[in-house]
């Protein structure tokens, strides 16, 4: 799209939560090149705190579970029905948002984001290859922006917007549960939707008691279904502060300012702690490591010849042995979790 700024711009991204954590660069750019333009977000409801109190968005327009195209569309159209020009930078490219796409105003112009070519989500979807980005997520989301600006733009930054309160909550549960605030907190999330992106539960408490021992307290947390594995965890590390089905997205994004340090797999708490600046030791399996930026954190794999096998994870292992996760070791992490807790605060991230 080249001309003048439109009133809108209408940016759809439903999911996932380390996806929609990763659009903020995309929408710093859009907001520094179009100030004037209203930003609308369409996302799904469960994950919209994440970009609530992002000053880039203008609104956002939750999109409700079990909502159907025909009335989320009639309610985007309702809240952009007082702009004259509006532009769609649909982000998210699924079967979900062309059918949007195709329920709202045809002369609304349309820049749409492309995963990546057919021939490599064959390819590797049928694992006749590995899979390595070529760029950043991020990146590819920036890249998007630049097509509906019509000029390149700087890159934006990987910030998170946590509400005051739910820093405040955050404090208090951890207040409550026995956390010592004069030592440095080291929070995990041994949680992924994908089982070939969750590393042992033993090997996170292994790395538990390294911090506990080393002076740190070490707080746990997962949704309600992650929480008989965060209890694990907790029960095999004796002073773990276990917080499994307490935190919504709301309060994840209120923990990471109460962190000196954070673990996780290849997932979305992991997301959310790199874009708060909590250095951040991520352990990745069947997903490439490359997707992202590193500076300040860590990112652990194993070299393998059948890995990374996936843009997103497996249920399974395809070779049935998960070597990918199961020769990184609890030694070599705890030594990435040492070496980020002495080098302080993460550099601000582009993705």
């Amino acid at each position: 799209m080249t001309g003048n700024a439109p009133d809108a711009v209408l940016v759809l991204r439903f999911s996932s939560l380390g996806d929609v954590v990763l659009l903020a660069p995309a929408l710093d750019a859009l907001h520094a090149a179009w100030p004037t333009t209203r930003i609308v977000l369409g996302v799904a409801a469960a994950i919209a705190p994440v970009l609530a109190h992002d000053p880039a968005v203008a609104q956002l327009v939750t999109l409700l579970p079990g909502e159907g195209a025909g009335a989320y569309a009639a309610r985007l159209k309702q809240a952009l029905a007082t702009h004259d020009t509006v532009a769609i930078l649909d982000l998210h490219s699924s079967v979900r948002s062309v059918a949007l796409r195709a329920l709202l105003p045809l002369h609304w112009p349309r820049t749409v984001w492309h995963k990546r070519d057919l021939a490599a989500t064959v390819a590797v979807g049928l694992r006749l290859k590995t899979w390595r980005s070529e760029r950043l997520h991020a990146d590819r989301y920036h890249l998007a922006v630049e097509r509906l600006v019509g000029r390149p733009l700087p890159r934006g930054r990987l910030r998170s917007f946590p509400h005051p309160d739910a820093v405040a909550r955050c404090r208090d549960l951890l207040a409550n549960s026995g956390r010592d605030p004069a030592r440095p907190l080291v929070g995990m999330a041994p949680g992924a939707r994908w089982a070939t992106k969750r590393w042992a539960a033993d090997r996170f408490a292994a790395v538990a008691r390294e911090a506990i021992a080393a002076g740190c307290d070490v707080v746990v947390q997962g949704s309600g279904d992650e929480a008989a594995l965060c209890g694990e965890i907790a029960g095999l590390a004796p002073g773990s502060i276990n917080l499994a089905a307490r935190l919504d997205v709301a309060a994840l994004l209120g923990l990471m300012p109460h962190c000196a340090a954070f673990v996780a797999n290849d997932s979305g708490a992991m997301h959310i702690a790199r874009a708060a600046g909590v250095p951040t030791v991520a352990i990745f399996g069947s997903t490439d490591p490359g997707s992202f930026a590193w500076d300040g954190h860590r990112a652990l794999s194993a070299t393998l010849p059948c890995a990374p096998c996936s843009f997103y994870g497996r249920a399974t292992c395809p070779e049935g042995h998960l070597r990918c996760l199961g020769e990184v070791s609890s030694e070599a992490v705890w030594a990435a979790v040492r070496d980020v807790l002495a080098s302080g605060p993460a550099p601000t991230l582009h993705g």
